[in-house]
């Protein structure tokens, strides 16, 4: 990003930092009395960042699973931990261990088991090897992972969706011709792939129309949404997709508004996104001009009017987080954020999850 620090440098600089910040100096929600509420749930067993969860579903009952991510240290830990959230009891257990440690990786939950695909490894002392690998387990507390078809190209930072039992990846970065180690060697991708888990094959769809990363992305009324996110030359992005699979073709819809915080550019990369009760609910992020920040910004988007609307701010700011919509089970029911860091780049990796209601 020009004139400012790029995503790498924040990262192993906020790392090397240390410890996970308190939450002081939150961002007020705009004046107009917003609506929702954010509530403080468990933590996770450790602080993590750069994730991708999912939900899953266990006899009617729904948990959250995660797997990989950044840890804090000066190494910049790489996790192969999977963990269970069970939101009936407000509780994390442990889960079987990935085969080997990613960040970035992309979880979906399709054909009876859980997917673990593409995402970055470490090789050496870079930490940004993007993968094409494609794990699958049938149950995540107590499976083995097993391997099916990989990715045509390796892929990170993707958009992963499931629509009608097939895994959409869609955007993120992969890796330039020759060099697949270092963050320097990726470049942005409007790359879409679709994974049949019946016939264990991938085919191509059609591409998102401006390649980016660190977008976040949820299904409603039948149709993929890519919000906002970023890319290595120009930085934050708010320009939003939305996908029809019956005919293969994107459309442009609203893009993310002005942010509560005006040095703040408009866009967020590294955010959240669900569906939830009929809308689109985007949440987050970091930006890196100036001196950098993390959004607090919470967004609801109402597909009968293409329009964006505030919503309650987040009540713990994070980005590289990742975002999960439970309904229709009761008490239990909104938008959980997970994870992520409360500073721009690698500083104040959390373990937090909140949760959103309306």
């Amino acid at each position: 990003m020009p004139g400012s620090l790029t995503r790498r440098d924040a990262l192993i600089g906020g790392v090397a930092l240390g410890a996970v910040g308190g939450v002081g100096g939150l961002t007020p929600a705009r004046a107009g009395a917003p609506q929702g509420a954010w509530s403080l749930r468990a933590d996770m067993p450790f602080a993590v960042q750069e994730i991708y969860p999912t939900l899953i579903d266990r006899g009617g009952r729904p948990l959250i699973v995660n797997a990989g991510g950044l840890a804090v240290g000066l190494t910049i830990p790489i996790k192969k931990a999977v963990t269970l959230y069970d939101p009936q009891a407000d509780e994390w257990t442990r889960g079987r261990d990935l085969p080997e440690a990613r960040h970035h990786i992309a979880l979906a939950s399709a054909g009876g088991a859980l997917h673990a695909i593409g995402g970055f490894k470490r090789k050496g002392l870079n930490i940004w090897a993007t993968q094409a690998q494609n794990w699958r387990i049938d149950d995540p507390a107590a499976g083995k992972w097993e391997a099916a078809r990989p990715l045509p190209d390796p892929q990170a930072e993707a958009v992963t969706l499931v629509h009608n039992g097939r895994i959409h990846m869609i955007g993120g970065r992969g890796p330039e011709a020759g060099r697949n180690l270092e963050w320097t060697d990726q470049s942005d991708i409007g790359r879409h792939w679709a994974y049949d888990p019946a016939a264990d094959d991938w085919a191509a769809r059609a591409p998102l129309p401006s390649p980016r990363n660190s977008s976040a992305g949820a299904i409603l009324g039948g149709e993929l949404f890519v919000v906002s996110g970023r890319t290595v030359a120009g930085g934050n992005n708010p320009a939003c997709h939305a996908y029809d699979p019956a005919a293969d073709a994107w459309r442009e819809i609203a893009p993310l508004p002005q942010p509560i915080r005006q040095e703040a550019p408009r866009g967020q990369g590294g955010l959240a996104a669900a569906a939830y009760r009929g809308k689109l609910y985007a949440f987050g992020g970091e930006w890196f001009s100036g001196d950098g920040g993390v959004y607090a910004d919470t967004w609801a988007y109402d597909p009968s009017s293409d329009a964006w609307a505030p919503v309650a701010a987040m009540a713990r700011p994070r980005h590289g987080l990742g975002g999960v919509a439970i309904e229709g089970h009761g008490d239990i029911d909104g938008v959980y954020a997970i994870g992520g860091a409360l500073r721009r780049g690698g500083d104040g990796v959390t373990p937090y999850l909140d949760r959103f209601d309306i």
